[in-house]
């Protein structure tokens, strides 16, 4: 039978996995509305924002009651304070493909370089983040990690691809630049991305690798070498 102790931390796990999910829709949805031309998509993606902003504060809510009415065990206790950290990581993606969705009705570009690209590459790398914290993969977990370098290199791509054009014409800056912010954006989705999983890592393993030497981004690109 299912103690009330154990509903509630399912209904915290629901709620987050749930975020998650509202937020790679809305990356997803951003890219889209950027690529199709499509404004009224975009402001849908806006107004999603809100709800997982909501949902943010609703989980907020239940791990707060949850540590001030109970005395969790340490694996517990991990999961809830993991769970608040992850929570303002997907709530951050969410802000992210808002900006990119507000950004989408603000230039006339119709090239995307590397976009399409890199919002795929995200896609599966919310996806992979959440999946983990159903079920921890410590080598899918490191592999989030790698494929950000990927993903960090594309954007330096844009960047190039970018100055390229406003070289050749000027006049075209402004949406050009816009195009740019967008590819940031999408670049720190997927920072936000690692740092959920090695959120979960801690979780899982109680081992803490955000700032561990091994797995920072100069050595995860040696390693790949």
């Amino acid at each position: 039978m299912t103690t009330f102790f154990e509903h509630n931390l399912e209904n915290v796990k629901s709620k987050l996995l749930l975020m998650g999910q509202l937020a790679n829709e809305s990356v997803k949805g951003a890219v889209q509305a950027l690529v199709e031309g499509d404004s009224v998509l975009a402001k849908a993606v806006r107004a999603k924002d809100e709800e997982i902003d909501d949902l943010e504060n609703e989980l907020s809510g239940s791990v707060t009651t949850y540590l001030s009415t109970h005395a969790p065990v340490a694996a517990d206790l991990r999961l809830l304070v993991a769970t608040m950290k992850i929570s303002h990581e997907i709530e951050r993606i969410g802000d992210e493909a808002k900006a990119i969705a507000k950004r989408s009705c603000k230039t006339t570009m119709h090239e995307f370089h590397g976009i399409p690209q890199m919002a795929n590459i995200a896609h599966d790398m919310i996806r992979d983040a959440l999946s983990i914290f159903v079920e921890f993969d410590e080598d899918k977990a490191k592999s989030i990690w790698t494929t950000d370098l990927e993903v960090d290199q594309l954007h330096k791509d844009n960047n190039k691809f970018c100055q390229t054009l406003v070289e050749k014409d000027p006049t075209v800056a402004s949406s050009v630049f816009e195009v740019l912010f967008i590819s940031k954006s999408l670049e720190r989705v997927c920072d936000h991305a690692v740092n959920i999983s090695k959120e979960i890592f801690f979780m899982a393993t109680s081992r803490d690798v955000r700032h561990a030497p091994e797995y920072k981004k100069a050595a995860l690109r040696r390693d790949l070498k």
